[in-house]
């Protein structure tokens, strides 16, 4: 396995803040009390992570070179 030339620029690729966006998004709720997270339906977690890494995919497919 090798890295690519430009590595440190990661964070700016959608790909990577999709994905980082879906973390923090399920940490957030862990970090929740129980009895709040009570109140947040297990499939609408579910769905806004789905959402996020499928935006995660598109970013990878976009070319997001500087024109």
């Amino acid at each position: 396995m090798k890295l690519l030339p430009n590595w440190k620029k990661a964070w700016k690729w959608f790909s990577v803040q999709f994905i980082a966006a879906a973390s923090i998004v399920q940490l957030v709720l862990l970090s929740f009390p129980i009895t709040l997270q009570m109140y947040i339906p297990n499939s609408v977690m579910q769905v806004l992570v789905l959402v996020l890494l499928a935006g995660a995919i598109m970013g990878r497919l976009v070319d997001q070179t500087k024109a």
